[in-house]
This record gives C-alpha cells, structure tokens and sequence, in this order.
C-alpha cells in the first residue's frame, strides 16, 4: 500500500476550477500559519511535532479547520461521514481530483491526507509525507520532496534578499517555496530542482498559489536556465556529508560540498553585475582557508568581481559533525564513520560552520576593493541585513568618511542592549564591565568603557558626534587627549557592529 504514496508523484494538476476550489475552501477555514500556531499553541510551523490533539482547544475556529489541521497537517485518518458533512461535494471532489486526498486504501472507511499540506509564507504547499495513513512501514525514495517547514527551510526564506528585482532563481528548490517567495519582489522566478517529483510538486505548488510570473524548469543545477542571467540566484542545496546520495534532498557527497562547490563556481557565468547570490548551508574552515575565501577561489577569474558575507552558527569541528552524525543517522556504522573521518583529514578540514554565504557582484561604479567579511548569523538575521551591509560596508574605508560622519545624526539599535556587571570594591557594589549586544543586523557584543554608555545613551537621530562630543569635552565627560577623530572612529565601530545606526542607512544608503 505505501507505494500508492510514495513511488508515484501523488499529485495531479488538474483545471483551474478545482485549485480555486481547494484554495477557497483552506482560506474559508482560516487554515493559515496565524491561526495555526494561535490555535494549536506553538512558535513557529516547524513545531508541528509538538502537537498533541487531545490538549487542542478548537472550540473558536470552524470545523472545517479542525478538519483540514487533523487530515493535512497531522496527517490523522477522518471517517468518511464527518468529511462528507464538512465539504460540500464539489469542494470534495476537487481534492480528490487533485490527488490531495485518497479513500478505501488506507483503514475501513476514511479519508486521509496522500501529501501533507500547510501554509507557510503566505503560501500554500504541498510536500511528501514521510508516514503511511496508517502506520505501516514506510519506506522513502531518494527523491522525496522535503517539506518547507522544518527549520532549516525557514530560516533560509527569512534569510532570502527581498530587495526589488528582475529576475531571480532559486536552484534545489524542492517544492519550489523559494522561488514563490521571491516572486514577491522580482518580475520573473524560476524554480530549478534536478528531480521530476520535486517539479512536479513545485508545478502543482505554482497553480494551487496561482502564481502567473514562476516558471518551473528541471535540470541539474544551472542546465535548465543555460544563457539567461538573474539578479537573484538563491539555494539551499544539500550539504550533509554522506558516502553516498540515498536522499537527494539531504546528502552532499563526502564533505558536504558536492553541490554548493559546482554551484559557487558557475555562478559568474549567472549572476548579473550588482545582483546578489545567497545560499545556507554547511561550509568548511580548511588548512588552505576560511570558507568565505576557499568560495572566492571557486569563481577563479571573477573572484575580485565579488563581495562576500559568511553569517555563520554552530561552528564544529569534524569529530563533533561524525558524532553528530552517528546519532542522527542510524545507517552508518563505524567502518563509514571512519571512511568520512579520513575523507576530512584529506580535505584538511579544521572547522565545519553552518550559515548563510551571501554575494554581490559589483558593478562598474563600484571602485573598492573586493571584501570579505565573516559575522555570526542571528535568530533575528533577515535577508535585508545583507544587502544593508553590502551598502554601508564599503562606507568605512572611503577617504574622510570618519570626518563626515562627525556630521551625521546616528541613533541607537532598537535590539541593542547594554549589560552591566557590578563587583565589590572597597565593601561597595560598584559597576565593573559594560557589554554593548544586539543580534541585528547579526550577533555582535563588545565590551566598553564606563564612561562611554551615558555619552552613546544621547544619540537619538537628532544629535551629531560632534555636538555630543563637544558638550562632553566641556562636561570632563572625556579621557584626556581623546580628541574629535577619536570618537568618532568609535562610533563608526558601533554603527558597524550594529549598535548604533545611521537612520538612512536603513533605507540601503547613508548621508554622508
């Protein structure tokens, strides 16, 4: 019976009647991530896992939700008669239509769920479920189409540069949720996964969100877009190491870096002067570099024609990522274990940090020089901090930009946060250390003076460097020989680090 699930796409595109059907009556029933987590009392839509029925108040939504949240998200057999009384029979009959739901395979006389479908970032999506409607084993093909609600997928939609675009690309793009999402901001997205189930899925995917300006392609990587250019080319490609591919949507070959390699090496051949590449995955720290480097070299003569951002987490090193492994994956034994511990020494791996690596190809009136940064990636990181950093960073290593910025009106980060830690001197509590910390536009902290928290307390958008600078040399609020210059290089540090914002710069741009 699991091969009716499992083994043939379940999905079927059917007219354009029956996905308004479908969609009027998911929307009818307030089946989206809002009422969901309200409803169902969890964070986010990766918590599903958390979900026990029986503790669900449902008594202030429609039984249609309830319904809908029993076969679709929780994946529960429902009696025939209680769905023949919820869906009027033409609403019914378009999600058998569909393929959404099956009947008379699966227990006595029930409806269940062949998919699983969900809202998530406004959509709706449909993936493969990774159960039997009943319980009896279930057996996955390597070809399985992921569901875009655990966590990594939804962390790499917020970490997506939504800024406005012609068009973008989102290559491994399984249900193609990536793609839809950048729809939103671009005139043209294309949805590439090298499996036909996976286009299939993103295909039905596209017409149930009746999405006019996506287009969805199969082929390996870039071998279905050859000769078109993007502003925008995402990924979250697999990037577990793995002796060998049993699930396409999860291994990466021996390293990890089987695809995200081939994907950073012919991106130039892609990406169009000023657009911006993002994909989150596992990178490596070798003996020959840092990731963010290592990824530079990929580009081979177009190196200098990027700057690049690693907002990375988790940095562990190889022992931590096979133990990691071994607990996870019940399939390898100590004999694969060892064949990837001696694949890493090869490949001189020192650390092995996950995030997200985000590029921009210059453009013709951009006279820096190429720059790497690495940063820590925050819960709070969203795409737009990205491109926000790509626009400010260049800033600070312009001649006079330190004395220009005497004259501009920064304010403090709404995320910042200053702790202080008091000790005992001379049998009082006195305040001994200052940490400035803010997770926006990624996790910073930095230790300061005492004396400088009353004098960063007084920006506020409307005040200069050099008008706080002045009251507080005139104050003694000043070390002695702490001159105009030196303030304000610190507060270039601060805006730098994100505790201190320039109120343009929030707009993609400064005034000075």
């Amino acid at each position: 019976m699991a091969q009716s699930l499992v083994h043939q796409p379940p999905l079927h595109i059917g007219t354009a009647d029956e996905f308004a059907r479908v969609r009027s009556a998911l929307q009818g029933a307030g089946f989206d991530e809002e009422t969901i987590c309200r409803t169902l009392k969890i964070e986010e839509m990766c918590d599903v896992g958390s979900i026990n029925l029986h503790e669900v108040d449902f008594s202030n939504v429609p039984e249609q939700f309830q319904l809908f949240v029993r076969l679709f998200f929780v994946l529960r057999l429902v009696p025939r008669a209680e769905v023949e009384r919820l869906l009027d029979r033409e609403t019914l009959s378009a999600f058998l239509s569909l393929g959404l739901l099956g009947t008379g395979e699966f227990g006595a006389d029930e409806f269940y769920a062949r998919v699983l479908l969900y809202p998530v970032a406004g959509f709706l999506m449909a993936s493969d479920r990774h159960t039997n409607p009943d319980a009896s084993p279930f057996s996955a093909p390597p070809d399985i189409v992921f569901p875009a609600i655990y966590a990594g997928t939804l962390r790499f939609l917020r970490l997506l540069p939504l800024g406005p675009a012609g068009q973008a690309l989102d290559l491994c793009a399984g249900s193609g949720i990536g793609a839809f999402v950048l729809s939103r901001c671009s005139n043209r997205a294309v949805s590439s996964d090298v499996t036909e189930r996976a286009t299939h899925f993103a295909r039905f995917n596209r017409a149930l969100n009746n999405l006019s300006n996506v287009d969805v392609v199969c082929g390996d990587l870039y071998g279905a877009v050859s000769g078109q250019s993007f502003d925008r080319i995402v990924a979250h490609p697999p990037y577990v190491p793995s002796l060998s591919i049993a699930a396409i949507w999860r291994d990466g070959g021996t390293t990890g870096e089987l695809l995200v390699r081939r994907i950073i090496e012919d991106l130039p051949g892609y990406l169009l002067p000023g657009g911006l590449f993002c994909i989150v995955s596992l990178g490596l720290d070798t003996k020959e570099g840092k990731f963010e480097n290592r990824a530079r070299g990929w580009l081979k003569d177009s190196g200098d024609e990027f700057d690049i951002i690693f907002a990375c987490t988790n940095e562990r090193t190889p022992d931590e990522v096979l133990r990691d492994l071994a607990e996870r994956e019940g399939s390898l034994g100590p004999a694969d274990l060892q064949k990837l511990k001696e694949t890493f020494d090869d490949a001189g791996i020192v650390r092995m940090p996950y995030g997200a690596l985000v590029m921009r190809r210059r453009t013709a009136t951009d006279h820096h020089q190429a720059w790497a940064l690495r940063t820590k990636l925050s819960e709070a990181t969203e795409g737009a901090d990205f491109e926000k950093t790509f626009a400010l960073h260049p800033r600070f290593s312009e001649p006079g930009f330190v004395r220009k910025l005497a004259q501009s009106q920064p304010q403090l980060s709404p995320r910042l946060q200053v702790k202080v830690t008091h000790v005992v001197y001379e049998g009082s509590l006195v305040p001994g250390e200052f940490i400035f910390e803010t997770d926006k536009p990624f996790d910073a902290l930095g230790q300061v003076d005492g004396w400088m928290v009353p004098l960063f307390a007084r920006f506020d958008g409307r005040l200069t460097p050099a008008e706080i600078y002045n009251k507080a040399r005139a104050d003694a609020e000043l070390p002695d020989g702490f001159g105009l210059d030196d303030f304000t290089g610190l507060v270039a540090r601060m805006i730098e680090r994100g505790f201190l914002l320039l109120v343009d710069a929030a707009a993609g741009a400064t005034d000075i």
